[in-house]
């Protein structure tokens, strides 16, 4: 017979087996009113072979269940044997009969005398369960339904007490289970439960009766067993078996107080069960929970999706059903891709619930438009307050698998891996979003990640040296091969982490390296996506505004009007959602404490990367010293650069969005990371990490309520620190924009500069910073000045003529349009308005830059007027200032002339005053002097009276600037009178004495390596500021690299001296020429 068993009818005998217990235990209790009866008889009683009992016509049989053969898995819990085939199912047949006699009465116990357990027995039985062997009997005392049982009572011995005992009861579940009017067996039993729960509890609390307590032990695990007997094989029952379906899956949506719920003693029992190799429960419950996670993936947050949630956070807080969780195949479904975590994982419904979902972004926001931003604001705090109270919950889920053992921790680890290292193309310039996980399951998976690291974050960073720095070379959960490093190639990189590290990686590591990837393809994603949204939306209304236009053509023909109709419904309906989204987005980043759990995470990524980069130090415990270290760390340079790129781009979100909630211990550790790479840019590869860098600093100088400097303002302008190191650092970062790599570095540089310019402002007050500056410029690195000084030029001089060709160019074209308009066919006026209107948009960009730059010039030239005068500089900056002098007060000042300058940035007057003070700051220095009056091209002396005019009428500067400028005036006309008067002496040049670029006597001569061309030292260190080779052969080159020529030099200084001495022979022969 065993052999004829199908696969599936064996597993389920096994099943049943298992939860029936095993024999000894069961027989353990001993039925203390079970008649004795013969195994003869036993086997041969109708009511045990089938378990859905029929109408019995026979006389009832002597025959006991408890003496079924051992192989029968259900002799083990007396209960009936189960059908093996349809044909072994006895067909029911009618048959008339006389009418039974009423069963006797229950035996009652007398008053006074106590309640015999066979009564007390009978009694509790019939009420956990609520069957009766009395067919009167159909409600209790509280009016629920009773039901009757007809085949147990047919199998009562004639004369035994017709009472339920241990052996009778299972037979009369089975049948109580399979003929139920209303629900279905599951739900019956799952109330009995309940009831023989409270009932057990109730004997352990009302004392020490071993019978009593033996009784409910065995009728809890007889109940149990039919549970899940009723969940795993409801055909027991006659029920249809659904394939796929778990019954306690809707069970486990229930309250636990609820009668059809799974209670906290169902969970207990059934993790006590696996202690005694029972899995069965076990697996039933996975299984249900997997089929909770599937349905729960076809729900959102605007659905009823709370109890899926509640049900996993009390299921997980058992330690062999969070064990059995993650071991289920769907914990970590093999070759999931990104867009299926959400729906294949058995965590991803949980993670993917969020607000950032299309349609409950829609259901917070839908009407938006119309409404106040009080009502947006409203909105976004009760959606912020929602998705709070679910990562909460996601957390509660995530530390009780964690905490359960190592086993669960680990597989929680694995899931956090899988969801970073499949989402990478997130940070792709051009996302798919059906490609990758979306926004709402990455932001949940980083919220996560921060609350588990807050354990080890604390404001001392003890814990910082826990960080294993060789995590990465030691077969890491987060893969980092495709990712742009520090400061390496793919080569040096992939060598570097060939070489593995033995031992084992701590959580605190694997956590730390998690979150910092969570962020990167997480919330910084999120953000990147948002100002993509952000222009797509822009470029929809444009489209849908142009669409709106075309109504016209179909307002005669009704079908295409409806089809246009149709059509512009679907785009206003995708606008609404596209803006609904981006509500929704900037209410979820802009979450205060969310931000601030990122910022305390990023604050010690910071520490951490700079003592990875200073190897030997003893940072954080001591100041950090600069520049660093020359030989950079391999493991730093190596590093993903995603460690600092996440940095800069929370704390440009935060200090720019939310600066208030910046605390000023993370103000200095933000200070020094950003001084730290901008002083040792060598350090980092990516120029925009670096110019992000500056960004931070440029929005933390913003002002805001209650500081006017910024939230990093009063830490700039009194940190010892910041005095040592943040000039110098802006400054190099302002040469080294010049060129980013990038097709767009030309304009780059401009943003860039213009920040740098910001935060120099903010500290300039500073008297500190001015001091140190001057000693470094005339002591240190001269070259290094001598280059900034000569790129700020640039910039002056490019914006300024960009400035002044722009309003020459609108004042040209609205003389035009005034004039001829008239004459013009409507295209070429067009393509005027078109014209006038980029020259607009050009002069409003380039007059912003105007003003800072001409600001800039005007402080640095006052602290640094030697380097400012270098030979090399001066020239070129005293020709500049000429002539945007002559276009401010000459004749061409006409040309500047526009309507509503104002709307440019432009005031010509303040713009003069800036000029004036840059004539005043080096006006003192000879060089400058000389250099002003050898301008043969704008130099001008009614210039410079037009000007004080201008300062007078206008009040710009006070009497004792204009007296100084004035004094400036004088000293280059004299200048100008003394070179002219030199030049004359001299006469002609020989042509080999003259720069063969600029065409002037040479000062100091020297020949290049290569072409051996001879040219002024100041003339071929000019050229090298802005090109770094031989201008006569292009061969590479540095200003180390010449040679002095002596021998020219010479020769030169002798021609001058014989010159002069024969100017002055002629001068004393003739005393009349003297006086001209």
């Amino acid at each position: 017979m065993a052999d004829s068993l199908s696969d599936a009818e064996k597993i389920r005998n096994k099943r049943l087996a298992k939860l029936g217990g095993n024999q000894s235990a069961a027989s353990s209790t001993k039925d203390v009113s079970a008649p004795a009866a013969d195994a003869s008889s036993s086997s041969s009683s109708p009511s045990n072979q089938n378990p859905r009992p029929e109408p019995n016509t026979k006389p009832p049989s002597t025959s006991s269940p408890a003496s079924l053969p051992a192989s029968n898995p259900f002799a083990q819990m007396g209960s009936p044997k189960p059908a093996e085939s349809p044909q072994t199912k006895r067909t029911p047949t009618i048959t008339i009969s006389k009418k039974a006699e009423a069963p006797p009465p229950r035996p009652r116990s007398r008053a006074g005398q106590p309640e015999s357990i066979e009564v007390w027995q009978d009694r509790t039985l019939s009420n956990v369960f609520r069957i009766s062997l009395n067919p009167d009997n159909t409600k209790d005392a509280h009016g629920n339904r009773i039901y009757y049982v007809p085949g147990v009572r047919a199998d009562v011995e004639v004369g035994a007490p017709v009472q339920f005992n241990m052996i009778n009861v299972e037979p009369a579940i089975v049948e109580a289970a399979s003929n139920l009017p209303t629900g279905n067996p599951l739900d019956y039993l799952l109330g009995c439960w309940k009831r023989v729960t409270r009932m057990a509890r109730t004997v352990r609390s009302g004392g020490n009766d071993p019978q009593k307590n033996d009784i409910a032990k065995e009728a809890r695990r007889i109940c149990f067993s039919y549970c899940i007997f009723a969940a795993t094989m409801p055909e027991m029952f006659g029920q249809d078996s659904a394939m796929g379906d778990s019954p306690l899956t809707a069970h486990l949506l229930c309250d636990p107080e609820d009668d059809r719920g799974l209670c906290h003693d169902f969970l207990s029992e059934a993790v006590a069960r696996t202690q005694e190799d029972d899995d069965s429960a076990l697996e039933a419950l996975v299984q249900a929970m997997e089929q909770l996670s599937a349905n729960l993936s076809e729900l959102s947050m605007n659905d009823n999706y709370k109890p899926y949630v509640l049900a996993l956070r009390n299921f997980v807080r058992y330690t062999p059903l969070a064990m059995a969780l993650t071991q289920s195949t769907k914990f970590l479904a093999q070759g999931v891709t990104a867009e299926r975590i959400e729906s294949d994982t058995f965590l991803g419904p949980f993670f993917a619930l969020s607000p950032l979902q299309g349609e409950v972004a829609v259901q917070y926001f839908r009407g938006a438009q119309a409404r106040d931003e009080g009502y947006i604001r409203q909105s976004q705090s009760a959606l912020r307050m929602s998705l709070q109270t679910h990562q909460d919950e996601l957390l509660d889920i995530t530390n009780c698998i964690i905490k359960s053992s190592k086993e669960p921790r680990e597989k929680m680890l694995d899931y956090f891996a899988l969801a970073v290292n499949a989402n990478h193309k997130r940070r792709a310039m051009q996302v798919d979003p059906k490609a990758v996980s979306s926004d709402g399951f990455m932001v949940n998976i980083t919220g996560v990640l921060d609350r588990l690291c807050e354990p080890f974050i604390d404001t001392t960073f003890s814990k910082l040296d826990r960080i294993d720095a060789d995590y990465l070379r030691r077969s890491p959960r987060v893969i980092i091969k495709d990712e742009t490093k520090m400061n390496a190639d793919q080569k040096t990189s992939d060598d570097f982490y060939s070489e593995k590290v033995g031992g084992e990686s701590n959580f605190i590591s694997e956590l730390f390296f998690l979150t910092v990837a969570a962020h990167h393809y997480g919330t910084e994603a999120a953000n990147t996506k948002l100002g993509s949204l952000q222009r797509e939306v822009k470029h929809l209304e444009q489209h849908i505004e142009k669409f709106r236009q075309e109504r016209e053509k179909f307002q005669h023909v009704p079908a295409q009007l409806a089809l246009f109709e149709s059509h512009l419904k679907k785009f206003e309906d995708q606008l609404e959602r596209g803006k609904c989204v981006i509500r929704a987005t900037q209410g979820v980043l802009l979450d205060e404490l969310a931000q601030r759990r990122s910022m305390q995470f990023m604050r010690y990524v910071i520490v951490w990367m700079l003592k990875l980069a200073t190897p030997g130090s003893k940072y954080p415990k001591e100041p950090l010293q600069l520049p660093l270290p020359t030989e950079q760390p391999m493991a730093f340079r190596c590093l993903p650069e995603y460690f600092l790129e996440d940095v800069t781009d929370n704390f440009k979100f935060v200090t720019r969005q939310m600066p208030q909630i910046i605390l000023s211990t993370q103000s200095e550790e933000l200070v020094q990371v950003c001084v730290a790479f901008l002083r040792s840019s060598e350090y980092i590869k990516n120029p925009g990490v670096k110019s992000s860098l500056v960004t931070i600093l440029f929005h933390g100088t913003w002002p805001v309520r209650g500081r006017e400097k910024g939230v990093l303002g009063d830490l700039l302008n009194g940190s010892d620190f910041c005095y040592k190191h943040l000039l110098h650092s802006l400054m190099k970062q302002f040469i080294e924009c010049e060129s980013t790599g990038t097709h767009t570095q030309f304009y780059d540089k401009f943003n860039i500069r213009y920040e740098i310019f910001q935060v120099i402002r903010c500290i300039w007050t500073n008297t500190v910073y001015r001091e140190n500056l001057a000693a470094e410029s005339s002591r240190i690195n001269i070259d290094f000045f001598v280059h900034f000084v000569n790129l700020l030029l640039n910039d002056v001089t490019f914006v300024l003529d960009e400035s002044f060709t722009a309003f020459a160019e609108i004042t040209k074209i609205s003389k035009e349009l005034r004039n001829e308009s008239h004459d013009l066919d409507e295209s070429s006026q067009q393509a005027k308005k078109e014209a006038i209107e980029a020259a607009q948009s050009k002069a409003k960009s380039y007059m912003s830059l105007v003003n800072e730059t001409v600001s800039m010039l005007g402080l640095f030239t006052e602290a640094l007027a030697d380097s400012f005068t270098m030979p090399e500089i001066v020239q070129r900056l005293a020709d500049m200032l000429d002539y945007n002098l002559d276009a401010l007060t000459g004749p061409k000042q006409t040309n500047l002339k526009v309507e509503n300058p104002q709307e440019y940035n432009f005031r010509p007057s303040e713009l003069l005053a800036d000029l004036l003070s840059v004539y005043i700051n080096l006006g003192g220095k000879s060089n400058f002097q000389y250099a002003v009056a050898r301008d043969g091209r704008s130099y001008k002396p009614s210039n410079f009276k037009a000007a004080i005019k201008i300062m007078n009428r206008f009040t710009l500067k006070s009497p004792e600037e204009l007296a100084k400028f004035e004094k400036v005036v004088e000293a280059i006309e004299k200048a100008k009178q003394e070179d002219e008067q030199v030049e004359e002496d001299l006469g002609e040049v020989p042509d080999d004495f003259l720069d063969p670029l600029v065409y002037t006597l040479m000062e100091d001569p020297v020949i290049l390596p290569t072409s051996k061309t001879i040219i002024d030292r100041s003339t071929i260190r000019s050229h090298l500021l802005s090109d770094p080779t031989d201008p006569f052969n292009r061969s590479p080159l540095k200003i180390e690299d010449v040679l002095p020529a002596t021998e020219m030099k010479e020769r030169i200084e002798t021609w001058k001296k014989e010159k002069k001495d024969a100017a002055r022979a002629a001068a004393k022969g003739d005393p009349m020429d003297t006086s001209n």
